[in-house]
């Protein structure tokens, strides 16, 4: 047999082993949304979801391409929770706290005063039962929770005039986050929940009197010590602020073992 009919053979066998091969598809692309309660211009606390995001397209070769938006883009800052358990996206990462209007146990996803602090809930999450809690929790609103960072200890805040006796603080128009507010409530504060990309114009304007957020490098990317002089803390309703990254339940449900 001649070099020719070598290769002419091997050709025929090589078209008939391919033609009896199961077909071999590339598996599409997962795309899902990603709604952030926070604005792009905080990088630690935005940035999470985006570094959350580039890990997972990392480790799947580019096949599960996540995006992140910015409060307000998609929908509004405490709208997450109700885009997720709807599915108008298939993610969000959030302050579970800012949630607890809808019931109180959202706070304690996040911090409550004079609560845990960073590694306590940390160690409550995944060595004592407080993720199977929140699974059963969440289940209710078809959400998969993920703890999804922590800020530490917060600071007690921003505030346009000082504060010296408890006298100061009723009547004070006071933008707190979660369960928070309640308390201070009691003390004659009166407690505005507003989204982090809301709060600069509210404080300027003078509809609130006082802010508290996170801590100096994120506080001053948001402009506060331009308005309020009087800066406090520690904050005693926040010890360890954990954020959570929220799944819609039947989007998780429907990823492969691969995924």
């Amino acid at each position: 047999m001649d070099r020719r009919s070598v290769i002419k053979n091997a050709g025929i066998a090589g078209v008939l082993a391919a033609g009896a091969a199961p077909a071999v598809q590339a598996q599409a692309a997962i795309r899902w949304r990603l709604a952030s309660s926070f604005p792009k211009a905080l990088d630690t606390i935005f940035g999470a979801a985006e570094v959350f995001a580039e890990k997972v397209n990392a480790m799947s070769g580019g096949k599960f391409v996540v995006t992140v938006h910015a409060a307000g883009e998609l929908m509004p800052a405490f709208g997450v929770v109700d885009g997720v358990q709807q599915g108008t996206v298939e993610a969000a990462h959030t302050a579970p706290y800012y949630f607890f209007g809808k019931d109180d146990t959202f706070a304690l996803g996040t911090a409550i005063p004079f609560g845990l602090n960073s590694r306590q809930l940390t160690s409550w999450f995944y060595d004592g039962n407080g993720m199977k809690l929140f699974r059963e929790f969440y289940d209710k609103y078809n959400i998969v929770n993920f703890p999804g960072g922590n800020t530490g200890a917060q600071m007690g805040g921003w505030y346009r005039k000082e504060i010296k006796t408890l006298d100061d603080i009723k009547g004070l128009k006071f933008r707190v986050g979660g369960f928070a507010g309640k308390v201070l409530t009691r003390m004659g504060a009166v407690p505005q929940n507003i989204p982090g990309g809301e709060i600069y114009q509210a404080l300027e304007k003078g509809t609130i009197d006082a802010v508290e957020w996170v801590g100096p490098y994120d506080d001053e990317k948001l402009g506060f010590q331009k308005v309020a002089k009087n800066y406090y803390y520690p904050g005693f309703w926040e010890g360890g602020a954990q954020l959570d990254f929220y799944i819609n339940k039947t989007a998780f449900n429907a990823l492969s073992k691969e995924n």
